[in-house]
């Protein structure tokens, strides 16, 4: 029975670090996208 629980409760946290990871992924997605180009420098 606990360890129905266990795996269950294990299932859980997986999912919701992979959901944290692809939000964290589409965060850093939307920032690059509305960054301005880097200007390039003269040399």
């Amino acid at each position: 029975m606990l360890s129905e629980w266990m795996k269950v409760m294990l299932e859980e946290i997986a999912r919701k670090q992979a959901e944290a990871e692809q939000a964290r992924a589409e965060l850093a997605r939307r920032l690059a996208e509305q960054a301005p180009p880097p200007v390039p420098r003269p040399e």
